[in-house]
């Protein structure tokens, strides 16, 4: 018989066997699946080092109440309802007094207030005096000014100033008022400042021709028209800047 030689398989045929194999095997390995990142949960955002962080915004200091005006009706409100009648008036008296460096010394609508009793008169709240009569203005504007330099009246507020003669006569004021010329009413103040008012009026109220009483009412008059004090009664002996002995 003849010997039977064993069949030679050509290597390409190995090969493609073997790829088809490997190729099984892959297909029936199970995939691993990689887990999904954990969520992050978002934090504050951090600028950048280079970025100047901008600085908190600051809480507003508290409001400042107004102080209350011994004449509350007659004040800033109720003035530029009357001014709009009387502009040309009023910006003719405020120019004089920039022109005289006294602007400040006294808002103008505390400085050009009538008598306190303007309603029962039927007068205006406030009247703009005569331009003859500025130049007393400015004298007594000059004295309140240096009261305050030397810390005589630190804070004040004048309630009454000019008076036309006819509201003066239905106010009950003296024929003679230095109102109707120019003078000054002053609210209430406490009982140091009149202690010092009077000390001042003692020394240098000659000097500065200086009138200057207090009323009932606490009002403290000053006007520019007269070395002089007095009272209640209207007369020197009822004046609280004088000591027992003067009177």
């Amino acid at each position: 018989m003849p010997q039977l030689r064993p069949r030679r398989i050509a290597p390409a045929r190995i090969g493609a066997a073997a790829l088809l194999v490997l190729a099984s095997l892959v297909a029936c390995t199970p995939r691993i699946q990689t887990p999904p990142p954990p969520a992050t949960i978002p934090g504050p955002v951090t600028p950048p080092l280079d970025r100047p962080v901008p600085p908190a915004p600051l809480t507003p200091p508290p409001a400042v109440p107004e102080p209350k005006l011994a004449d509350g009706e007659r004040g800033p409100v109720l003035f530029a309802h009357w001014r709009t009648s009387n502009a040309a008036q009023v910006d003719r008296f405020e120019q004089f007094l920039a022109r005289e460096d006294l602007a400040g010394v006294v808002p103008t609508y505390q400085l050009l207030r009538s008598a306190s009793m303007w309603k029962e008169c039927k007068a205006d709240p406030f009247d703009v005096p005569p331009p003859a009569l500025w130049p007393k203005v400015r004298e007594v504007l000059v004295l309140l000014r240096e009261l305050r330099r030397e810390r005589v009246l630190s804070d004040f507020e004048v309630v009454s100033a000019y008076r036309a003669p006819v509201l003066n006569r239905c106010a009950g004021g003296a024929p003679g008022s230095s109102h109707q010329i120019f003078a000054v009413d002053i609210a209430p103040i406490a009982e140091a400042a009149g202690l010092r008012l009077c000390g001042f009026w003692r020394e240098q109220g000659q000097q500065w021709d200086m009138g200057v009483s207090r009323y009932p009412s606490g009002r403290i008059h000053i006007d520019r028209n007269g070395f002089r004090t007095w009272g209640a009664s209207h007369k020197r002996g009822s004046s609280y800047c004088l000591d027992t002995a003067d009177r």
